[in-house]
Order: structure tokens, then C-alpha cells, then sequence
């Protein structure tokens, strides 16, 4: 069995040779363009581009774009209101940068929005890699929440908490730094992580800063009423989808109904591994890529 959780998060984009580029609501992190197709990478709710640094520890990825997208990161507290505008802006980005053929990788939300892309972007989108990629559960959840609550209830309760906290402003967002602070945020996030105390505590002390309940509770309602089965099906190129064996934001059906609306998907069960395979089995995401 591989190491667990090999890598810390580096925040400095000069060690993987990465410059950064602000462009609208987006900011990028990416080498000097040698091609005109690139890696996409596309973090989640309570993420950021380092996100991916341990993928990027674990080995060479092609022409790698590391986006913060709007409301996370460095992109600012806004959030984008539709699915189509968050879409929109990595799609500005990538153009500007030069880039005509994107293989985009997502964790979690940015799986969601990777299935997006190549559903409205057929001959951008030349593959689609969904580490742990929130699709039916999350929707289904978001969609009827007292459902959600049995289905789904480590998502459900989350999502319930960052509302609440969301309705209270700056009070909520301080309620988070402080428990960041007084280092209790490792228990908090505790369902994320298969072995949640072996985990770096870069990780946690990023979790600390990008957890916005107004960002996460705005990225949740993304997926309140989505057309999945519709938008899905026209999929048409590559497809591979990857979760952690403990993962409590998507459940092994989920995968299922993937194979079923996108019949050339494949997927892959990681053991050992909650719901952020980026940290906890790197090498393992960086195998699905390709």
C-alpha cells in the first residue's frame, strides 16, 4: 500500500516553475505555454489550486493550470451565481492563455464542473478525470435536503452548518478562524479524511482559510435542481472517475449511474482514501489522469 498523505501543500507556485495570472474573476497558476492543450485543474468547495501540489509532487503532469476559481482562493469572496458562470470564467481564462484543448481534472465540486465543461465544450474537452466529483448524491441532497440527510449526511450536515454560519456573515466566517486558531479544525473535518490525524498540517491550515460558508453554501445551490442525466449523456470523450473508499460526499452509486448515463466512463475505487484523494493518495489521482 502506498504512503498515506506523502505530500504537505506547498503555496508557492515558484517550486513547480508556475507563474500567476489574474484574469477576470479567475486567478491562474501555470508554466510559460509551450502547447496549446493543457491539464486543467479544477479544485473544490473549501479549496484552492494547492489543492493539487501534491499531484504535482507525485509526478510530471502535462502543461498543468491550476485554477482558484471565483469565491476561493485568491479569486476573491464572490461566488459565481449559475453553474454557467463559473464555467464561463475558467473558459475566458483558458482562452486568453492561448489554450484550444483542455484534459480537466476535478476534485469534488470542480468535478462537477468538469462534467459541465465537457458537455457544453464538446471539442474543447478532450478528457475528463473526476476525483471524487460531486454529481448525483450532492444534487439530490441539495435538491431535497430531508432526503439528504439519510442519503447523504455527512454532505447534508456540512452544507446545513456553512448555511447557517453563511447567515451570519462576518460572524460565521470568524466562528471558522477561530476554531482554525485554537486548532480545532482537524476534528471538524474530520469525516473528510480517511485518516484524518496523519494528515499534514498545511492541509489543515488551508482547510482553516478556504473554508467560506458563503462560498460553499452559494457552490452547494450550483447543484439544486442540475440536469444531470440530461447534460451527461452527450459526453463524449474519455471519462474517468475516482473516489475514496470512505468518501462521505459521494457514495458508490454514484459511479454507478456515471457508468450508466456515460457507458464508456471507468471507474476507480481507492482504498484506504476519504474524499480528498489529492492529499491522501496522490499517486493514485496522478494514475487516473492518464
Amino acid at each position: 500500500m502506498p504512503e498515506y498523505a506523502p505530500y504537505a501543500l506547498v503555496d508557492d507556485p515558484a517550486v513547480f516553475g508556475l507563474e500567476t495570472t489574474t484574469m477576470g474573476a479567475t486567478v491562474v497558476r501555470h508554466r510559460p505555454r509551450r502547447s496549446t492543450r493543457a491539464t486543467v485543474l479544477l479544485h473544490g468547495a473549501a479549496g484552492s489550486w494547492t489543492t493539487w501540489t501534491p499531484v504535482l509532487q507525485a509526478g510530471d503532469v502535462p502543461e498543468p493550470v491550476l485554477v482558484d476559481l471565483p469565491g476561493w482562493g485568491d479569486a476573491g469572496f464572490t461566488p459565481p451565481p449559475t453553474v454557467d458562470a463559473a464555467c464561463d470564467a475558467v473558459v475566458r481564462a483558458l482562452e486568453q492563455l492561448g489554450y484550444t484543448e483542455w484534459d480537466v481534472v476535478g476534485h469534488s465540486l470542480g468535478g462537477f464542473l468538469a462534467l459541465h465543461l465537457a458537455a457544453v465544450h464538446p471539442r474543447r474537452v478532450r478528457s475528463v478525470t473526476l476525483v471524487s466529483g460531486t454529481t448525483w448524491s450532492v444534487i439530490e441532497s441539495v435538491s431535497h435536503p430531508v432526503a439528504g440527510l439519510f442519503a447523504l449526511p455527512g454532505f447534508t450536515g456540512l452544507w446545513r452548518v456553512m448555511q447557517a454560519l453563511a447567515a451570519l456573515g462576518p460572524v460565521g466566517r470568524g466562528l471558522v478562524a477561530g476554531l482554525a486558531r485554537a486548532r480545532l479544525l482537524r476534528a471538524a473535518v474530520f469525516p473528510l479524511f480517511r485518516h484524518p490525524f496523519r494528515v499534514p498540517a498545511s492541509v489543515v491550515d488551508s482547510l482553516g482559510r478556504e473554508v467560506r460558508p458563503v462560498a460553499f453554501a452559494a457552490a452547494a445551490a450550483l447543484a439544486k435542481g442540475y440536469p444531470a442525466d440530461e447534460l451527461w449523456a452527450a459526453i463524449g470523450c474519455p471519462v474517468t472517475a475516482l473516489k475514496g473508499d470512505r468518501d462521505v460526499f459521494v457514495r458508490d452509486d454514484d459511479l454507478e449511474r456515471l457508468r450508466a448515463v456515460v457507458p464508456h466512463a471507468r471507474t476507480i475505487v481507492v482504498p484506504d482514501c476519504g474524499h480528498f484523494a489529492t492529499v491522501e493518495h496522490p499517486h493514485a489521482v496522478l494514475a487516473a489522469t492518464r
